[in-house]
């Protein structure tokens, strides 16, 4: 490994990490190299949920702006493709009716 290879990994150890040095020196490159590679997934699926959460709030703002003819969901936000159930005409009535009633109250 070059210096400059070292001194990045030292960068990812000591930054992204947040090792010790006398954590970093103890590490086997195999190992370091897994604590990176778990970082980064940890790192993903953190920004995978707040893209969701970014998404479902900005559905909400959507939905209630009455612009809308159908509803926004945040899978249809990000690009996900989900399975639309249709429900008959009767059942959006009665669905409906309940709403009305329980903000009535």
């Amino acid at each position: 490994m070059t210096r400059a290879d070292w001194d990045q990994l030292k960068k990812v150890a000591f930054g992204s990490l947040r090792l010790l040095p006398e954590q970093f020196w103890s590490l086997t490159l195999g190992e370091l190299l897994d604590l990176i590679e778990y970082r980064i997934e940890h790192e993903q699926q953190r920004q995978a949920a707040e893209y969701h959460r970014t998404a479902w709030l900005a559905c909400h703002i959507m939905n209630t702006s009455g612009n809308l003819k159908r509803l926004v969901t945040p899978d249809k936000l990000l690009g996900n493709s989900t399975d639309v159930k249709r429900i008959d005409r009767k059942e959006q009535h009665k669905q409906l009716d309940e709403l009305k009633q329980k903000f009535q109250s």
